[in-house]
This record gives C-alpha cells, structure tokens and sequence, in this order.
C-alpha cells in the first residue's frame, strides 16, 4: 500500500507485513502461505490497488532464486506478484532458515556476518529483489541483523567490515545494470554486537568512515542505512526521538513497526510475572530489560529471568518496569486478563514523528513493515477473537487510522 500526503509534496510511504510470519522454507511454501493469507487480507484492504508484502526468503530458496538454474521459478514468484497486485518494496534477510523451529533462539543470528554465508545469502536475496522490482518504481530496503549475537570477539569487526564492504559493492552493481537502488538496512537487537540504536549508530559510522575512501560517500548513502525495529528499540527503553536521530545517520532503511511486552512494577504482581515466565518457549530469545532508577538490568531469556527472580530480596522484582522481546499485536495496549501491557505508544510514537517530520528519512519513501510473527504462540489474551486474517486486519487498521490521523492517505 502506498500513501501521499498533500502537505509534504514529492514524500511517499510504503506499507507492509513481513511475510516471515508464514515459516515457509520452499518456494511452494511461500506461494501457499501468500494465497492463504496475503491474498484475503489484501481483498479486505485493498482490493483494487498495490498491496504492499515484506518479503521473506530462507537461505534455500534465495539462493535456488538467484541462480540461473532458478529462473524459472522467479519468473513464477514475479508474474504471480504481478499479477496479484503484490508490492515486494521490502526484504527481510535476518533469519537464514528454521525460522519456526523448536531451538532456533540465538541460531537465528547464524550465519554471522563474519562469514562468507551470510554474504552470499544477502546478495542472494537482493538479486531476487532486483529482479522482482525491475518494473517498478522507488528504492528497495533489506534488513539484516548488525553482526553476530553477544560482542564482538577479536579480529570479527574488521572480518565482518570486509564482509559489509563487499555487499555493498554487490547493491552497486546490481543498480548499475539497471535495477532499482537497494538499501541495506541494519537492524539492532537486544544483546547482540549491536545491542540498541546507539550502537547500530557506532557501527554504521564505523562502516561508513572505514568504506568511503574504496567506495565513496555517495554509495553509502544510496546503499547503506539502519532498520529501527519498535519493539526492539522499546525493550531498550529508547526515547522514541533519540532513536530515530541515532538511526538517521544514514538514509533511514526501514521502520519495522512492532510492540514488546511490557510488565509495570513486577514486583507487585505475582500473577502477571507468572504470565510472563509461562510465556517461555522453545524457539524465540525473550531478552528482557529491567529499569530500576537509571540503571538498567538485562538478560537473555525468560529461563534467566525466572532464575534471577527466585530470590524474595531479587533487584529484578524491585524493578520499576520489565520490557521483553517478545512481539505482540500492534494494536494491543494490553494483554487482557493476564496483566501485562504492551509498548504500543512507542511505536506510535516513532512513526508519528516520521510521519510529520519527512526531511528525517534521508530519502523521498518510508518503508513501514508491520512485524508480528508470534501468532502461532500467542496467549488467547494476545491473538483476540477470529481467525489469523482477523488479526492481521487489526493490526492494519490500527496503522491506517495514525496514517489517516496524520493526513497521510492511500496513493
């Protein structure tokens, strides 16, 4: 879906949802998941014009795409796309595979960015873009995560550095032969090499100061910025602004619109910290951040979380609030009779400011992709009445009435 505002003439935004959310692992897959979902949804949201789609390719099927032995099955996606009135403007190159599979948690950084898999999955992916939005119009924005899960070890920053360098190279050429521009978006994660925006803003100013005298400022610019994920930055506890100045030091990427869970003086409540640890499952890393006065306590999961709890004199449950990486509804201020809340009015937040200050984005298009992936474990207090199309339809309408609040309406 694409969206003008009369008050901010030659500016244009694209909405989507992140197909991620199907767990396809073939091509048949993710064609099957489009019919079943993507399709209904769009009838009921926009059923005569582009509807946008945040597309999902695993290692497998990228790399089958990409390789000319693999024509025909682009040549499939891309008239099928065509045809549907589908908008493949946003990629989604993070996971590499398994994204729904039991164990997955810290594996979903794997390949690192300090090896060559993780390279050839992301050029993979952007020569499928390319291809898919050779027709098209405006610039294309990839996600990827900033590196590797945990710190930085000896050598790996100067490793990955090459690595970055060398797809970036690979965005240029791909434009150069006549494809639209892409942008590599890097998108922080609670406890990864880059843990919030300040330090996705530390590292793209390493790659831009380490890069510019081979590749030049201008290929930064076109080919290099950061994916501000709401939920990710809320379990920081960002203030909305900061963020997007940190994430703005290149053309913005993407907003990827998403809330966390949050619990309001944990320990006053055994029954919501309760309904919390039981949302403990196999194949997601719940990181949880804990604010007590102005420091701020963290972990990596809800096991660890449950652990540091078990004390009755824990800091934990003398917090003020817990945020945890967690993805529910966007249009949920609460998880009903459970007692926790959600981070909602801080997504709201940072797109509000987006919306009325476009001079921000570096560039002429938002991209903004609604990513809620955690359907199939949502709570009953989080999925709410109806089938997944319903969900997904409530969501939307949540982000279409700020859009329409805003002045901003659908091209």
């Amino acid at each position: 879906m694409q969206f003008e505002s009369t008050k901010f003439p030659g500016r244009g935004l694209r909405l989507a949802y992140c197909l991620n959310l199907h767990g396809a692992e073939d091509l048949g897959d993710a064609l099957q998941g489009m019919r079943e979902f993507t399709l209904p949804l769009k009838q009921r949201l926009s059923p005569e014009r582009s509807f946008g789609v945040g597309m999902y390719l695993p290692g497998a099927v990228a790399g089958e795409l990409a390789r000319p032995e693999g024509r025909g099955q682009l040549e499939e996606l891309k008239e099928f796309l065509l045809e549907e009135q589908l908008d493949p403007f946003t990629f989604n190159a993070f996971p590499f595979g398994g994204f729904h599979r039991a164990g997955l948690k810290r594996e979903v950084f794997e390949p690192t960015w300090c090896e060559q898999g993780r390279l050839d999955y992301t050029l993979a992916v952007a020569s499928v873009a390319s291809e898919l939005n050779s027709e098209r119009g405006g610039h294309i924005s990839i996600s990827t995560h900033p590196g590797r899960f945990g710190p930085w070890e000896e050598g790996e920053l100067e490793l990955a550095t090459d690595h970055f360098g060398s797809c970036l190279r690979g965005l240029a050429a791909l434009a150069e032969r006549g494809g639209p521009p892409i942008r590599l978006s890097i998108e922080a994660e609670p406890r990864a090499a880059a843990g919030d925006t300040a330090q996705v803003n530390a590292l793209l100013v390493h790659l831009r100061d380490s890069l510019a005298p081979s590749l030049g400022e201008d290929l930064l610019k076109t080919h290099l910025g950061a994916c501000l994920d709401a939920c990710h930055s809320a379990v920081e506890f960002e203030e909305p602004a900061e963020a997007l100045e940190l994430a703005s030091v290149l053309p913005l990427g993407k907003l990827q619109y998403s809330s966390a869970i949050s619990l309001p003086r944990p320990g006053q409540s055994e029954a919501a910290r309760a309904a919390l640890l039981g949302l403990d499952e196999p194949r997601y890393l719940h990181q949880t951040t804990g604010r007590k006065g102005d420091r701020h306590l963290r972990l990596n999961d809800l096991p660890e979380l449950r652990a540091a709890c078990a004390a009755a004199d824990s800091e934990w449950l003398q917090c003020e609030e817990w945020r945890t990486h967690f993805h529910v509804p966007v249009d949920l201020e609460r998880l009903r009779e459970s007692g926790l809340f959600t981070t909602r009015e801080h997504a709201v937040a940072i797109l509000g400011k987006l919306l009325g200050e476009p001079t921000s984005w570096g560039s002429g298009e938002l991209h903004v992709e609604i990513e809620t992936y955690t359907w199939e474990i949502l709570p009953g207090a989080a999925r709410g009445q109806g089938d997944l199309i319903a969900g997904l339809e409530r969501e939307y309408s949540h982000v279409l009435a700020q859009l329409d609040s805003a002045g901003w309406k659908q091209a």
